[in-house]
């Protein structure tokens, strides 16, 4: 089965060799045709009718939560918020959680091979509450070093936030083993899954995190959307 042939781009474009999905993913026919369809047969607001237009459009909206709900294994789909993207699900629980939990002298740990997304909310935050930043270095071999880790969880930690999968070394870390010893000194963990969703399953209840992001443009759906 070739697969390209369900990606219209590659049929205007014969010779493209497209390596560059960590960035963003080429949609297939089937995304274009649905958000195509939506907006010619079924578009109205969600949430906000009584007609039949946009109680179908609010029934098909609710309809998604669910299924990301099954997809990432989460217990409840009012779990599920939509957001523009892992950046903006980021700067959400920063802005929630990080300015209503996170004070002056409390800390929050990150990792260095953190997306840009992942450390410039936290440097805001620490910026607006005093909050440090303390970072967890990589190993000679890329992974992240696990002791240093352990050593940087203290009392005043508050959350750790830290990518699933790196975007440029493509190494899986630990994250079970991660979540375990941030969840035994009770300190909750933010997951970025952007380069992990669309490569493994995800099982949010099994990994025990406390915040799982990710944007659907690196999954092959539209840009523009986002899941917390």
């Amino acid at each position: 089965m070739n697969h390209k042939n369900d990606f219209p781009i590659f049929k205007h474009n014969p010779s493209l060799v497209y390596l560059d999905s960590a960035a963003t993913t080429q949609k297939p026919q089937c995304v274009i045709d649905t958000v195509s369809q939506f907006y010619e047969k079924n578009y109205a607001n969600v949430h906000r009718g009584i007609y039949d237009l946009s109680e179908r459009a609010t029934e098909s909206y609710e309809h998604v939560r669910e299924k990301v709900r099954d997809f990432i294994g989460a217990a409840h789909a009012h779990e599920i918020i939509f957001t523009k993207g892992t950046t903006e699900s980021i700067n959400l629980v920063a802005h929630s959680f990080g300015l209503s939990h996170i004070k002056s002298g409390d800390e929050i740990i990150l990792s260095t091979m953190e997306h840009h997304s992942n450390i410039v909310p936290w440097q805001q935050i620490g910026e607006q509450t005093g909050a440090i930043l303390k970072i967890i270095p990589l190993l000679e071999n890329g992974e992240l070093d696990l002791a240093a880790y352990q050593n940087l969880l203290t009392r005043k930690t508050k959350l750790v936030s830290i990518v699933h999968v790196s975007n440029v070394l493509g190494i899986i870390n630990p994250i079970r083993k991660i979540i375990a010893l941030a969840h035994a000194k009770n300190i909750p963990v933010l997951l970025d899954g952007a380069q992990a969703i669309s490569h493994f399953p995800v099982h949010v209840q099994e990994l025990d995190c406390d915040f799982y992001v990710f944007s659907a443009h690196k999954l092959y759906g539209p840009t523009g959307v986002g899941v917390l």
